[in-house]
């Protein structure tokens, strides 16, 4: 078929060629023999006017066909190739949604989060081996971005970890398209990490409004994805955050009956590091403080352990009255109480621990068993680091209040920058 339509406008090229050529000459013979022959009233005249001009009109027409044969052969090759992109791109789309379809499936019989990782890896490596592909997840525990998945054929730094909000995507929690990654206006999480210039794609991975992690794209440099592309992308980093959201909050939920301290009622740890980590995420201000009551180890030497854990009960009482709603208490260990308050900075927070040492002197007034007192070491969020960091520099704090003869409450200074070439 398409071989016949080549030799049809061959054939009408040819034609339209021939006709003219062969038009005007007859022309210009009929207008020549008109001045000559001078008598247009004869036969002979009238013949030798008539016979050029119509084969001239002939030729004419003939000429004129050819050309709209060409124009409609023309307009027929437009037609086929718009035809053919609408085709293939029905095709993509379809290679697409069955990939999406594919992905989905296997990450949902996904057991736990590892195993979904292991899935989406081997999903990149199956569907999009040409397409250098990275994952960055914050930590369930730690609120860093790790890199978890890199595919493809790319200069990368393995096992980064740094904040989320390094990450101008999930700091603007926009998808982000770069030509580029060897400009200075770009994401620095992006362009730090890669060796060489290259084009790239970066995708917030969130659900409901939770930070989950950053789904990059990558390619050669210059070479801008198109916007199905990026939509592609988008649709699999939305499909990753829902499925990785559901088996963190059944993990959670499975968790929770053991994140209970038995003798006070009040999260443990993990449970508190975990209300830490989702203020980190929500980039809500906070202070936290580390309360423990002082010399406790005489205090279980001296009237029994009975008398400790009666010590420990009547702090929790006292702790959940003087707290705001949506402030959380736990025992983090020992004798140790973590306390998280949610937009409140730390002179506020010494202010509130004050009162509490109050209300606990009160309490004990109308106990006999022997009194104590507490040592508080408090810590604002605007100090910056992870929840390990934050949490060993408020205990740092008390430390420092227990050198000074306890029952106080001290504030941790922030960390002093290190110095250049350390």
């Amino acid at each position: 078929m398409k071989s016949r339509r080549r030799d049809e406008t061959r054939w009408s090229d040819h034609t339209a060629l021939v006709a003219a050529f062969v038009a005007l000459p007859v022309a210009a013979a009929a207008a020549a023999t008109t001045i000559l022959v001078g008598d247009t009233g004869t036969t002979d005249g009238m013949i030798a006017i008539a016979v050029p001009g119509v084969v001239a009109a002939f030729a004419t027409a003939l000429a004129a066909h050819a050309l709209l044969i060409r124009r409609h052969r023309d307009r027929e090759r437009v037609s086929n190739r718009r035809l053919s992109a609408t085709k293939r791109e029905l095709h993509d789309e379809k290679v697409e949604r069955d990939v999406l379809r594919e992905i989905d499936a296997a990450i949902d019989i996904a057991p736990n989060e590892q195993a979904a990782i292991d899935v989406i890896r081997e999903a990149f490596t199956k569907h999009l081996s040409m397409q250098p592909m990275e994952l960055h997840l914050i930590d369930a525990v730690d609120p860093v971005l790790e890199l978890v998945i890199a595919t493809g054929d790319h200069p990368t730094i393995e096992g980064a970890r740094t904040s989320p909000w390094d990450s101008l995507a999930a700091r603007t929690n926009t998808t982000l398209v770069y030509d580029t990654t060897d400009r200075l206006d770009i994401c620095g999480h992006l362009r730090t990490r890669l060796h060489a210039p290259m084009s790239a794609v970066a995708v917030p991975v969130n659900v409901m409004g939770r930070l989950l992690g950053v789904l990059y794209g990558l390619g050669p440099e210059g070479q801008q994805p198109g916007t199905g592309d990026v939509k592609f992308l988008e649709d699999i980093a939305r499909m990753i955050g829902a499925r990785l959201a559901i088996l963190r909050a059944s993990t959670l939920s499975a968790e929770s009956a053991d994140d209970i301290d038995k003798l006070t009622g009040l999260p443990d740890r993990g449970a508190m590091q975990s209300r830490v980590l989702g203020l980190l995420r929500d980039r809500l201000p906070f202070t936290v403080a580390v309360v423990d009551i002082d010399n406790f180890g005489l205090l279980n030497e001296a009237h029994g352990r009975e008398a400790g854990d009666r010590a420990l009960q009547l702090l929790a009482r006292v702790a959940r009255k003087a707290v705001r709603p949506g402030d959380a208490i736990g025992r983090i260990g020992g004798d140790e109480f973590l306390f998280v308050l949610p937009r409140t900075n730390p002179e506020d927070a010494t202010r509130a621990f004050e009162r509490l040492r109050e209300e606990l002197v009160l309490a004990q007034t109308e106990s006999s068993d022997p009194s104590f007192s507490l040592s508080v070491g408090v810590i604002g969020s605007g100090s910056g680091g992870t929840i390990e960091e934050i949490l060993h520099r408020a205990a740092g704090a008390l430390n420092h209040a227990k050198t000074q003869g306890g029952n106080r409450v001290v504030v941790a200074h922030k960390a002093k920058p290190a110095s250049p070439g350390r």
